[in-house]
């Protein structure tokens, strides 16, 4: 059995590589885009299965994604534009 990285493996056939796999042609193709280690393996008989390789712990793959800067917990003061709340039903006295 050949590993063989998945944006080789579906080199100009994306439609059929996703139909085997039992995926969307889109999938794929993000999967490929983000550059996602994926591997492909081709049995004897033909049959085709894929397995991801992740880091271990789970890490980021690369800076591209935002990270938090705000430090605050929500809700605190200052945390937010003042958006004024006004209740749905006026509410009644209190006997």
């Amino acid at each position: 059995m050949q590993r063989t990285p998945l944006a080789e493996f579906a080199a100009k056939r994306h439609a059929w590589t996703a139909n085997r796999l039992g995926m969307s042609q889109g999938a794929l193709s993000k999967a490929i885009r983000e550059g996602r280690t994926i591997f492909v393996s081709v049995t004897d008989s033909g049959e085709i299965s894929a397995v991801e390789e992740k880091p271990f712990p789970g890490q980021r793959r690369s800076a591209s994604y935002p990270t938090c800067t705000n430090d605050r917990s929500a809700g605190a003061i200052g945390s937010g534009p003042e958006v004024p709340v006004h209740p749905s039903s006026p509410s009644a006295p209190v006997q």
